[in-house]
């Protein structure tokens, strides 16, 4: 079993990265992810309880296809709970297929940083455990690195699933304010052609 830690600052609040960290797939930053199932969605003590169903595909080697059987299509059980009043958003995943050779188990935490609760601080912790003979010290080593690599574009998804929120913000006020100034024009119309109607 190999361990992997690491720890990321977001310079947005918790609020922003929450909502981005949950609807980051798809992104273009990372195409692994090809289908993502809700399996069940609750609120409970005012939390939000999630389980979905992550289906991602990684290109592998034609010998590690022959030795384990695995294809490369990866499905994990992801389990999430957003505590909007003590600001923490955590998700637990595992992966459901392969286990016989390969258990991952990881772990994310989203907090606003103590010193700056303007921004918000990302916790991830994996382990990995591979039981093939004679390969696992190796085949750990390179999925961490390989899991190091997707992590930076997981955060990278994030600020770009951020980004685009702001547009879609800035998208939706731009329309409210052009209706409601559109209204208001039209109400000084109305009043304008029918002075009566204002006393």
């Amino acid at each position: 079993m190999r361990i992997w830690t690491s720890e990321h600052v977001f310079n947005h609040e918790w609020e922003t990265v929450a909502t981005a960290a949950f609807r980051k797939y798809p992104n273009p930053l990372n195409r692994a992810v090809t289908g993502i199932d809700v399996l069940r969605q609750s609120l409970e003590a005012g939390k939000i309880m999630t389980e979905r169903i992550i289906q991602s595909h990684f290109s592998i080697p034609s010998w590690a296809t022959k030795l384990t059987g695995f294809s490369g299509t990866q499905y994990s059980h992801e389990y999430t709970v957003v505590d909007p009043l003590n600001k923490e958003f955590s998700l637990i995943t595992r992966n459901l297929n392969g286990a016989s050779f390969l258990r991952v188990d990881e772990k994310l935490t989203y907090t606003p940083l103590e010193e700056d609760p303007t921004k918000t601080v990302l916790k991830q912790d994996v382990s990995v455990t591979i039981t093939l003979p004679a390969f696992a010290d190796y085949c750990e080593k390179t999925f961490l690195s390989i899991y190091s690599q997707n992590a930076n574009k997981g955060r990278q998804g994030v600020e770009w699933v951020i980004d685009n929120l702001k547009k879609e913000y800035e998208e939706i006020s731009k329309k409210v304010s052009s209706e409601v100034q559109e209204m208001s024009e039209k109400v000084r119309s109305v009043i304008a052609s029918n002075p009566k109607s204002s006393r």
